[in-house]
């Protein structure tokens, strides 16, 4: 390939990204399926907890959410590493985009704290999630300015991805979407759409 050809491509490239703006699309993974437990302790929940990172996600139509969704222009998806994200990730995009898997994406981890009571398994997670972004966590585990540091990587990856491509998208998790949209505000990018918190739901950003 010539000079001529590769400056052509490159100013293309250049005119796509500015030109038509950039888009991030943020994508949550589908519904997990576990079998509700009720009440439990903190025992139990743990185990619920780690259920949580293996079960199969709820069956859902791909035509319908990829309706509520811009114009797929990219050829590559990326998605966590834990299997809700990859489930569907697949179900969404199958092998019509590469889809490339990036621990860099999963949640912030979540570890029950062992406190004497019975709570429904939401409760734990609520007490649990609060209690880790005030700085109590098991030894060794991500902390959440350790989360946060990791958040600004990821965004880091996407503003760096943005340079080449005109549309970025991730298939993540609610929690670090939400902290993906809150540093990406920092950075100049508008939100168009907030809704990567809900199971199937999208944020999408603009720039």
């Amino acid at each position: 390939m010539n000079f001529f050809k590769i400056s052509c491509i490159l100013i293309g490239i250049f005119f796509s990204c500015h030109l038509f703006g950039q888009e991030v699309i943020l994508i949550r993974h589908a519904k997990v399926y576990l079998e509700k437990e009720g009440w439990m302790g903190p025992k139990k929940a743990s185990k619920y907890r780690e259920m949580y990172d293996t079960a199969p996600i709820h069956q859902f139509l791909p035509d319908t959410v990829l309706a509520s969704l811009p114009e797929r222009t990219t050829d590559t998806v990326y998605i966590s590493g834990l299997a809700r994200s990859i489930a569907t990730g697949w179900k969404l995009y199958g092998d019509s985009v590469n889809l490339v898997s990036m621990d860099l994406l999963n949640e912030f981890e979540l570890h029950v704290i062992r406190l004497p009571l019975i709570l429904p398994f939401k409760g734990w997670t609520a007490i649990s999630r609060g209690l880790w972004m005030i700085g109590i966590k098991r030894p060794g585990a991500e902390s959440f300015k350790d989360g946060k540091k990791r958040a600004k990587q990821v965004v880091n990856f996407i503003e760096e991805k943005t340079n080449h491509n005109h549309q970025i998208i991730l298939v993540t998790h609610g929690f670090l979407n939400r902290t993906i949209r809150k540093e990406m505000k920092k950075r100049g990018w508008k939100t168009i759409k907030n809704e990567g918190q809900k199971n199937l739901g999208a944020t999408i950003l603009k720039k």
